[in-house]
């Protein structure tokens, strides 16, 4: 059994998401790579869809977004926007 260079390439960037590029599959259609900055805002803006189909450069298979999200513990992280101000008494 050799060494695979793309499982090297797929651990680099799990271990540094910022390099992830992503593929969005939604029916026929296909858009990426996307790069991991811009497929998070993209999520955050609510462009997609939570049936549609993703895949990282890191997978192996396409999996609906939903999974995903609830599953890959860097769409855990905090927001980097502040909470809302409160109203003070």
């Amino acid at each position: 059994m050799g060494f695979d260079w793309r499982d090297y390439r797929a651990l680099l960037n799990y271990m540094d998401v910022s390099r992830r590029k992503w593929w969005i599959k939604n029916g026929n259609e296909e858009q990426g790579p996307i790069d991991e900055e811009t497929f998070q805002a993209r999520l955050r803006a609510g462009e997609f869809s939570l049936k549609v189909l993703v895949k990282s450069d890191a997978m192996e298979d396409w999996e609906p977004l939903l999974s995903v999200v609830t599953t890959d513990a860097t769409f855990l992280r905090p927001s980097k926007l502040p909470p809302p101000a409160t109203e003070q008494s």
